[in-house]
């Protein structure tokens, strides 16, 4: 009966034992996530210069007021030896982390007094001019320029500081650095159809053909020269006969002799001899009818 109690007792004591443990495990989770922190990289490829996006979300440990923030790199990683106040693109509170990625609710920007970089290029530390509250489940966030990837892909650990002025904000993050980004890629298939019209146009030449004649006009002038053209015509009706005598003549004198009398008749011009042949043809007919008489 005893050894059954004293078994009893055992099994109650390692029950308990065992429930001490997990509540200190659970408390020790509790604790270790009272902050959390993150960060990332765009681009996220080995030594490019990137904009770098560090948040970190507020515990029970954190709470109270808020004046700074920090990021430290581990030894030969990522360097922000160049990054200035003007490369601080945004710095602020997300209340209650209710909203994706850096939306903010509360922006600080322009209560940021001062950026510094050290630890060889390895932390970056703002400081605000002023104090904002904070609490639980708040999420800080800082978006800034100008950082210097790591020169190799591979995972490295970040730790970012709600309040690096007191102990107790800290948070662990993780900046994977990769070979090359994330692409998507976007195929677009344009289907183009050819509209081909075709135009027949005639055209119609027109030709003007113009003729031109040209007539030569060839003036012939012939030029007749008559140097001298008789007629004479005599009838003899007696012995001692009468003699009519016509002459036509161009530019010659014609002397007709008959009888013992000469009769001189002297022709200057066409005319007159076109005359003198008429009055010839006229004599010349007269004869032939007192012929038939």
């Amino acid at each position: 009966m005893i050894a059954t109690m004293s078994d009893t007792n055992s099994r109650v004591l390692a029950v308990l034992a065992g429930a001490a443990v997990l509540m200190l495990a659970v408390s020790g989770v509790a604790a270790a996530a009272s902050a959390t922190g993150s960060i990332s990289a765009d681009p996220a490829t080995p030594g490019a210069t990137s904009t770098h996006t560090a948040t970190e979300v507020i515990g029970n440990q954190t709470t109270g007021s808020w004046n700074g923030f920090a990021v430290s790199y581990a030894d030969g990683s990522a360097n922000v030896s160049d990054v200035a106040q003007e490369d601080i693109q945004k710095i602020g509170i997300d209340r209650g982390n209710d909203a994706s990625g850096s939306t903010i609710d509360v922006n600080v920007s322009d209560d940021l007094d001062q950026v510094s970089a050290s630890n060889n290029g390895n932390t970056l530390t703002l400081t605000l001019g002023g104090s904002y509250s904070l609490n639980e489940s708040d999420q800080l966030v800082v978006v800034y320029d100008n950082v210097q990837n790591p020169s190799e892909a591979g995972s490295y650990n970040v730790t970012v500081d709600a309040n690096p002025q007191s102990s107790g904000g800290e948070a662990m993050a993780t900046l994977e650095i990769t070979e090359s980004s994330s692409t998507t890629t976007t195929t677009s298939t344009t289907t183009t159809t050819d509209s081909t019209t075709t135009s027949t146009t005639t055209t119609t030449d027109s030709t003007t053909t113009s003729t031109t004649t040209t007539t030569d006009s060839t003036t012939t002038s012939t030029t007749t020269t008559t140097d001298s053209t008789t007629a004479s015509t005599t009838e003899s009706t007696t012995a001692d006969s009468t003699t009519s005598s016509t002459t036509t003549a161009s530019g010659s004198d014609t002397t007709t002799q008959s009888g013992g009398s000469e009769t001189t008749t002297q022709g200057s011009s066409p005319g007159f001899g076109l005359a003198a042949g008429v009055v010839a043809a006229l004599g010349a007919a007269l004869v032939v009818l007192r012929r038939k008489d």
